[in-house]
């Protein structure tokens, strides 16, 4: 199985500004509360990982509780809002306009030269040695033009797809890139319709309801062979777990599912998905927690990454986040998949 590491000075800024992104937040608390919090029709669910009932309390986000899976150690929403709610608070709540409309408006430049670019093209890498004629290309609830734009510029598929769009795409995507629009949902597309060579997710599996009926979907749209794109935040994260339930980044329902590495690997083997690449090439935990630690003087973290934190410089804060990198220890994780 492929690994990657990454070596970057982007700072957390450059994707999530402190302002407009402290606002998101307490818009979504709002919306969530406005739009999720129907305990009528909050839902028991498994472990999203690996199907286990077994688990324990982890915290309360927003009004909603995150449980921890005893087995595979995923961090997940359980009771959680209904499939048909979570979909449409991601259509209709203030939280998702805000988002698209200040937060992605205000860090796109970074986002196409740090995220977008070398996202398009680990793809077309991994593509051209796996996939001996690829044809077909189909992104999932697709959100920005910009990696489409990316995608495009390769000049390797034939036929390019996007599905179920999670925000207004662009006309001269659709006109000039000649890409087919298809809006559905990927639930509703029947398997005869796509017979895609590649299928790409990004940081979907974080909110969909039941990601094991997800990711049989997908393997219903790819030929033999065919390769799925996705990532996702893992819980086996050094900031997530440092932070826990103090992180910014964890809350409905973003992230509803914050499944593990082991959690990853056994979904993936359990629906048919041979692993390629399972990567943690992230470049902002060490980052996060230091913030993290700046913005609160009250703050419970491990006396060691304290003390690493506070007397040690930026080099080793780099090397230390190569060192998560390497072992699959940043919260930000990037797969390549085969339907076997």
């Amino acid at each position: 199985m492929k690994r990657v590491v990454v070596s970057d000075d982007y700072r957390e800024l450059e994707i999530w500004p402190s302002e407009s992104f402290d606002r998101y937040l307490e818009i979504t608390e709002k919306e969530v509360e406005r739009l999720l919090i129907d305990k009528g029709n909050l839902v028991d669910v498994p472990c999203p990982a690996c199907d286990s009932n077994r688990r324990r309390k982890g915290f309360n986000k927003f009004g909603l509780e995150y449980v921890e899976c005893m087995d595979c150690k995923t961090l997940y929403v359980s009771p959680r809002p209904s499939e048909e709610n979570i979909n449409r608070y991601f259509t209709e709540s203030e939280a998702t306009e805000f988002w698209h409309s200040h937060v992605v408006k205000e860090t796109v430049k970074g986002r196409i030269g740090h995220l977008f670019r070398p996202r398009a093209m680990w793809v077309a890498n991994l593509t051209e040695q796996y996939v001996e004629k690829p044809s077909v290309f189909v992104d999932i609830n697709s959100m920005y033009n910009e990696f489409l734009e990316e995608i495009d510029k390769l000049n390797l598929f034939k036929n390019k797809i996007i599905l179920n769009p999670a925000v207004d795409i662009a006309g001269s995507i659709k006109e000039e890139k000649g890409f087919e629009v298809i809006n559905k949902s990927i639930m509703s597309v029947d398997s005869t319709e796509i017979n895609a060579n590649v299928v790409t997710a990004f940081a979907v599996f974080d909110h969909v309801f039941n990601v094991e009926i997800f990711l049989n979907a997908v393997k219903s749209l790819l030929t033999d062979r065919g390769l799925l794109f996705f990532t996702t935040s893992t819980i086996s994260g050094f900031d997530l777990q440092v932070l826990w339930n103090n992180s910014k980044t964890i809350f409905p329902p973003d992230k509803i599912n914050l499944l593990s590495i082991e959690g990853i690997v056994k979904l993936l083997e359990r629906c048919g998905f041979e692993i390629i690449e399972l990567s943690t090439p992230g470049q902002l935990d060490v980052e996060l927690v230091k913030n993290a630690m700046e913005n609160n003087d009250k703050l419970q973290v491990p006396r060691f990454i304290s003390y690493f934190l506070k007397n040690r410089d930026k080099n080793a804060h780099r090397s230390f986040q190569e060192f998560l990198q390497q072992f699959k220890l940043s919260s930000h994780v990037r797969v390549a998949a085969r339907r076997k």
